[in-house]
Order: C-alpha cells, then structure tokens, then sequence
C-alpha cells in the first residue's frame, strides 16, 4: 500500500453539504528539480492533456454539472455560477477538447459539457463527458533513452463542480521526470466558503501542489502516456471531510498535497475514494505528453459566423517536418517539407489523402500554404497565399469563409482544413475544425386550424400536383406516425382529416393535387366510410385504405405497403402509446428510406408479428426513438437477435429529438421546428421534413433548448421552418431564443 504524508490541512467539508472552509492551508513546497541527462533534448510546442477524472466531466447530482473551462474564471459569491457567457473553449495555450464518435478530439463547446461523446446527454451517474484539457507549447528537455523529462507549460484552467459553486483553478504545470518517476506539479487557486455561514467568502491563496504522481514512464521520441499513481494511494484526509475508504477495485487518491487544497474548495471527497457510488469516477485518467508538438489547430471563432463573408484566424502548432512522410512529390518543393495547406470550404465525410480519397472530395473557398519561411518566394509569395511556418511548427493564418459560396459541395461539411502540401500524404496534419454560420430567420407555416395547416404544408410540398395523397386522422396521432415515412416513400404529402366528415379546405386541396391514388390510413373508426367514399371520388384511379385490428397491426400494415416491395435495411421503432418520439424518427427514418414501426412499448418483449414485419423487410439496423420507458429494455433485448440496436433518447421528449436527429443528420438545408407538447402540426410537418430530407425537432412552446440550437447551427441550414401558429409556437421559438438552463 502506497501513503502519502500529508501537509498539515486545517479545514475541509463535502460538497453535498454545500459548504467548504476557508482556512489557511500550509504552503507545499516545490519539487526539487530532478539531476537532467548529460545531453538531453531541447524541447519546444510540447503538448499535455489530461482528462483529470471522470467525475471531472460528469452530470452533478446538484445543479448542472462538473466541467472544465480554460482560463481561470473568476468568481464573485458563494453562490455563483459558471454562466455559459464565462466558460472558455480555449484561453492562450490551453484548449478544452472533447472526444468525438470516432475517438478523436476537436474542441469543445458549452453544449458539449452536457453530453458524452456519442452526443447522448449526460445522467446522474452515467457517462461522463470525455472532454481534457489541452495546454500547447511546453518549452524544455527530454531524453527518451534516459526516461528523463524537464518540461513546463504556460497556461490556465479551471475545474468546476456543480456548474461552479465550487471550483478553482490549475495554472502551469510543470513535469519532472528522472528514469521514467517523477511529478507533475503546478499552482492551484480558488475559493472557500464556511460550513457555519454559506455567504462567507474567501479567495484562497496561489499554492503549489502535486497535480500527479507518476511512475513506469517511458519517455520515447514523440512523448508518453501515463496512469496517474491513484489505485491503492492512501492520504491522510483533511479535517472533517470524509475518510477515506480503503477497500474495493477502485480506492485510492490523487496526492496528498493537491487533496489538501480540495479540503478547501469543499471537493476534497471528489479526489478519493469515500465509498459513495461515484468512487470508480474519481480514479485519475490517463496524463499524454507529446513531445514532438502533435499538430494541432485553433480557430478564432468557429460558431456565430457571417454567411456573406466572415475571417477567421487560424493559428496551428506542431506541423514539424518528418520526412520522408512530409516532403514534397511535386515541383518546386519536391523532396522539401512541403509545409501544410489551410484551406476554409466543404468537404466530404471521407476527405483525407491518406485514406486515398480524391480531390473531388474537397471544395476550397480560400487556402493559405504554410511553409519554411525560405521557400515562401520560390512558390509564388504572398500572392499565392504562401506564409511562413515557425521552426517549432506554427503559424497564424487568415481566411475568409462564406456560406454557400460559387462550388460548394452540398454533402460537404463546412469547415477549417488542415493536410500535407506539395503533394505529400501524412495523415498527423489532417485535421478538421468545424465551422457554423448564423441561423437565417425562421419562416412559419401555418393555418386556421390543423387541417389547414396540413394543407399549408401540402402547398409547400406539392407547389403542383402529386400522382399519391395520404390521409389520416388528424383528432388522434397514431396512424399517422407510420404514415409520414410512407408518404414520404411516396414522394407524396399527408393530409389530415376529421374521422367523420371531409372539411371543404382539405377537399380543395385533394382536387388541387390531383392525385391518381388516395392512402387512407386507418380503419373505419378512424376514417368514416363516408368520408372514404368522398375520397375514392376525388381519386383519379382508387382509394385504398390501411387499417389494422388496432394501432400496431395498422402500423406493421403501412410499413408494409410503403415498403414491402423494396425492403428497408433501416427501421426505427417506436412507442403507440404518444407520439414526441415517433415524431423526429418520422421525419429522420423518412427521409433515408427507414420506415417508422409502432410497438406496445410497456411490452416485455416485441411480439412475433413486429419481428416477422423487420425480418421481411431484410432490416440490418435497428433504432430505437426513445427512452425505457416508452419502449422497454425487454423489448429492446429481444431484438437483439434481428439486427443490432441503438436506442436513441434523453431525460425528456426534447432530449430524445435532438438525439434521433444528430444520429440521422450532419447537414441539412432545411430544419423544421414544432411543438413537443401536441402532435397535429408535425404529423403532416414530418411528411415535410422527410421529403426535404430535413431533421424535423421538436421543442417547449416557448423556447428553444440550447443543444438543439448547437446542433441546428452545426448543420448549417438555408432554411429554419416553424410548423404551427403562435399558439402552438410562440414568437420566442421563432425567434430561436434559448430556453434558460
């Protein structure tokens, strides 16, 4: 068993109390620098990351969540929070960036503090966030046939617990390493309340500590990636906070001194095991230094940009030569660093040369070519957008962008792009930044009543007529679920009707269409016969209607005629019982040609004939619109055997679409907006979206939530739709104002 000696702590309290102490806490002194290598190597744009914790990135069980920012953030009370105007992405050399799907990092942003990294927003004891910080240009030495490391970085950050009632900050970090042990200390500041009064209030003092202990380090050439000693480290707690627990897989602490200063803070249960549930949370992530300056790029601005024309600055790091794998193949830097090119345009999901794929995967708009500042003139200068790159592998660039610009790629994505020039192919300087532009005002489609509203979106649709018209009952939703994606399959619009009589405004509007079929969906107590036989005279050819014993025979009975003949390889399932789920999946499945399937979602298990209905339809992949509790894990489990599962959902309705539509969408030209709150509008808006091939959200009546603008503005829409009236939608919505966190 592994014991620190503590420094002398006088004070310290849980966060769950909501107090902390803010006594003196004695000071640590420095580690002593550690006896260098003879001739070890000079070290320059050196870059740490660290995670700390996933406690560090979780969802707090008070307000908010525990997050990172850069910068340190000041605070003014006991009670204030980190708003979202404060919290930083990046402050001088320090970035905070967040893991994507595919287990890269791009920067992060504040709605990225609430998700992990599928883009699943976070729960109280789930997934944390994956988001580490980043600090570049570390300056010093190494000698990796030692294991020893001298290094020191320049920058700021700051940890925050429960949005910040508690938080302080990180500045400096410096690592010692002698034969592969050493630390990585750094100077701490922060805040300190009294458990006696919550209102007190006091700065702690600047102190050094040891932010890690590590050992086993094995420095090589391009840097190191170490565990933190954590597991079986035992410390002294400070005074009055919790003991710490030593038994378990996960017990142990971070070091003793950087624990002491938590006791201060109030977090210093956060940094050890103290037998909660939360205790495999705390154990320290893993802490990567890469020496050779792995490249890496910051953007000015990246969201909130002008769409007729905006300049960013783009400043990178680490683009060091490494030849051969970065000389030129082509004239006049052939055999030379061929430096790298930073362009702004659009290019496509697959775009990097050294996966093979060609240049027709990449529109440019405007492109600078970074290269040793002696080749600048041989290429053309300044004029040809040549600019000099640092020995250390940086530079700063401007750009102008602009949305829509004359050749962009529609499927393209909007973005800064770094990657090897003159010809080489090195896949370390591909990188991506993504760019969003201003969300364009929002139009509204709306009517007297649902029918006309239905109508209305029908005219958006279908401006001329269309071979196929789909009716369902406009008083209740199920039907028409099912019917959006069908329609859409159809290229045809959903029209809504009352069950027992043909309103004059729908009927002008079947006459205006045209149609040589008419889809009734819904039995006889949905659709009356006599409103059936008006619709077989309206029809050019024949009405047919698709009814079922109840609302999932009918709905397997939809799935079936729209796509029967040509199966689906994609389907989404979702529950009967309401309707906010089924509503985004209508629009998402719709528009990839996945039809949307009604189950009894409080089932144990799917029944046979929704498992017959998917194996007749050849489904590869199955997704699941919603929670537990509109379709069961049971019911989820029993899928399993069909085709593989993803379940799609948040701690509400609103959650739940953003995520069904990030799934399904990473651009867009159009976005439509509806009500979460009741269902006519989006029935027919969903037929819309699906044939715009556009995400389709729904939201509160008076708001927006913050994560669905974020993910609107990140698919870079021409077009933002309301489908309803004030009164289903208020002006705030199309006004697009955020709802208050």
């Amino acid at each position: 068993m592994k014991t620190h000696h503590p420094i002398r702590s006088r004070t310290g309290a849980a966060l769950a109390t909501g107090v902390t102490a803010a006594l003196a806490l004695s000071a640590v002194s420095a580690t002593p620098a550690l006896a260098a290598d003879p001739t070890p190597a000079a070290v320059s744009g050196a870059v740490f990351t660290w995670g700390l914790s996933d406690e560090a990135g979780s969802k707090a069980f008070g307000p908010g969540y525990n997050f990172l920012s850069a910068g340190t953030i000041a605070k003014t009370s006991a009670g204030d929070v980190i708003s979202q105007a404060e919290w930083l992405a990046q402050a001088g050399n320090t970035t905070i960036q967040k893991k994507q799907a595919d287990g890269g990092y791009a920067t992060s942003t504040w709605a990225g503090l609430s998700t992990d990294s599928t883009g699943a927003a976070l729960t109280t004891g789930g997934k944390p966030s994956d988001n580490r910080v980043s600090i570049a240009s570390g300056t010093g030495t190494a000698d990796a046939a030692a294991d020893d490391a001298d290094i020191s970085w320049t920058g700021d950050f700051t940890v925050a617990f429960y949005s910040g009632l508690t938080q302080y900050s990180v500045s400096n970090p410096h690592l010692v390493l002698d034969n592969g042990s050493g630390t990585i200390t750094a100077t701490l500041s922060g805040y300190g309340t009294s458990m006696e009064n919550p209102d007190e209030f006091t700065s702690l003092p600047a102190t050094e500590v040891t932010l890690a202990d590590l050992t086993g380090v094995d420095v090589t050439q391009t840097g190191f990636s170490v565990d933190p000693e954590y597991l079986g480290v035992s410390i002294t707690t400070p005074e009055g906070a919790a003991p710490q627990v030593t038994t378990g897989d996960s017990w142990g602490a971070f070091p003793q001194s950087f624990v002491d200063f938590q006791g201060l803070t109030g977090q210093s249960s956060y940094w050890y095991s103290s037998g909660g549930s939360s205790d495999a949370g705390k154990v320290a992530l893993p802490i990567s230094v890469t020496l050779s300056g792995a490249p890496t790029i910051t953007v000015s601005k990246t969201t909130g940009l002008d769409p007729a024309t905006d300049v960013v600055t783009v400043t990178g790091s680490g683009f060091v030569p490494n030849a051969p794998a970065t000389s030129g193949s082509r004239p006049p830097l052939a055999g030379k660093f061929g430096g790298v090119y930073v362009a702004f345009g659009t290019f496509l999901d697959a775009w990097k040369p050294s996966e093979g794929v060609p240049s027709s995967a990449r529109k440019t708009f405007s492109t600078k070519w970074a290269i040793d500042a002696a080749d600048v003139q041989s290429v053309g200068g300044a004029a040809a957008g040549a600019v000099p790159i640092n020995p250390d592998g940086s530079f700063s660039v401007q750009l102008t962008v602009q949305k829509d610009f004359t050749g962009a790629l529609a499927a393209g994505n909007y973005g800064i792009y770094t990657y090897p020039g003159s010809g080489a192919v090195y896949a370390p300087f591909e990188t991506y930044t993504p760019l969003s532009f201003e969300l364009p005002d929002a139009a509204r489609i709306e009517g007297a009543d649902r029918y006309d509203v239905a109508v209305k979106i029908s005219q958006t649709s279908h401006p001329a007529n269309s071979d196929t018209v789909y009716i369902a009952n406009g008083a209740g939703f199920p039907d028409a679920l099912s019917a959006a994606p069908a329609a859409a399959s159809d290229d045809a619009p959903l029209l809504l009707t009352p069950p027992d009589q043909l309103l004059p405004v729908v009927s002008e509007e079947i006459k205006r269409l045209a149609p040589k079929t008419i889809v009734v969906v819904g039995g006889p107590n949905s659709v009356s016969p006599a409103v059936f036989s008006t619709l077989q005279s309206l029809a050019g050819e024949s009405a047919i209607r698709i009814g079922g014993a109840d609302r999932y025979e009918a709905s397997r009975n939809v799935v079936d005629y729209a796509f029967g003949e040509t199966g689906a390889t994609s389907a989404y399932l979702a529950t009967g019982t309401n309707f906010p789920d089924a509503l985004s999946a209508s629009a998402a499945g719709g528009s990839s040609g996945a039809p949307v399937l009604l189950v009894y979602g409080a089932a144990a298990a799917a029944d046979v004939a929704t498992k017959a209905t998917l194996d007749d339809l050849g489904v590869t992949t199955l997704k699941i619109a919603g929670g537990p509790n509109s379709v069961s894990p049971g019911i989820e489990s029993s899928l399993a055997a069909v085709a593989p599962v993803t379940r799609l959902s948040g701690a509400d309705r609103f959650e739940a679409s953003i995520a069904i539509n990030r799934d399904a969408f990473t651009r867009a030209d159009d976005v439509f907006i509806a009500t979460g709150l009741n269902f006519p509008d989006a029935l027919a808006g969903a037929a819309l979206a699906a044939s715009s091939t556009a995400p389709l959200y729904v939201v509160p009546s008076t708001c927006v939530p913050q994560a669905a603008l974020d993910d609107i503005a990140a698919l870079n829409p021409d077009r933002v739709t309301l489908l309803g009236g004030p009164a289903s939608l208020s002006p705030a919505v199309q006004s697009l104002t955020a709802c208050a966190p």
